[in-house]
């Protein structure tokens, strides 16, 4: 990129059916990108304090995503190199693209942040106590982080069994319904806050937040502890400011 334009930001983003191209660019003025007008979300232009240029990792859908299924892997690979070009740094809208990291790594020239899991080192290295996951899906993240050195000292707690955080599981959830942006930060908390007062996360040392959704509730999620937090969407706001 030239210098002196200011930073472009590129994010990566999980096949939904509520997405209206398969790339777009735009400014913090604008309030809706390929989807999403949640002001707040990782999808959303004016989230941003910079410009903005979104791909869609096609074949890296909800399901898919989840499982690390080689049609996600190639999906977020091909979208990652296609916004490197345009980009200063690319991210991805779901901590689940880590697995892209199978494919992607030592190919990609621009810098590359796929998930909040790419901070699980840095917060192991903080401290030698325990730390917390925060993730969608527990099992899920499980299954990709068994081989971890670290990984007994991670504390992973999930949402997904909660009643609207299973719908958006679902690629048509934005037709769908069932789900508000409240009822997921209502849920959200609740178990949060039981977690921390008395749960796995009582004596951890920091918080890894793996889902892209969770980091707008931040300063939620401060009022419940004060131990440092590691996410994407505040470590890519400091990175590029």
């Amino acid at each position: 990129m030239n210098a002196g334009s200011g930073p472009t930001l590129g994010v990566a983003l999980m096949e939904y059916n509520n997405l209206t191209a398969d790339y777009g660019r735009f400014s913090p003025t604008d309030r809706v990108g390929l989807g999403s007008d949640c002001i707040g979300s990782i999808e959303c232009p004016a989230s941003w304090p910079f410009d903005t240029v979104y791909a869609v990792a096609r074949g890296g859908g909800p399901r898919e995503t989840l499982a690390g299924a080689d049609c996600a892997v190639k999906g977020v690979t091909r979208a990652v190199h296609r916004l490197e070009s345009d980009a200063d740094l690319v991210i991805a809208n779901c901590g689940f693209f880590w697995c892209g990291w199978k494919l992607l790594r030592g190919s990609n020239e621009t810098p590359v942040l796929l998930s909040g899991l790419d901070f699980l080192d840095l917060a192991l290295s903080a401290t030698s106590g325990p730390i917390g996951v925060l993730t969608f899906s527990k099992p899920c993240v499980e299954a990709l982080l068994r081989d971890h050195d670290g990984i007994k000292r991670m504390r992973i707690v999930g949402f997904s069994d909660l009643p609207s955080w299973k719908v958006i599981e679902e690629p048509d959830c934005f037709e769908s319904g069932g789900w508000t942006e409240e009822s997921l930060r209502d849920e959200f908390l609740a178990r949060l806050e039981s977690e921390l007062s008395d749960g796995s996360l009582k004596d951890v040392r920091a918080l890894v937040i793996e889902c892209v959704g969770m980091p707008k509730w931040r300063s939620d999620i401060r009022r419940l502890t004060n131990v440092p937090i590691f996410d994407l969407i505040s470590i890519t706001k400091s990175l590029l400011a």
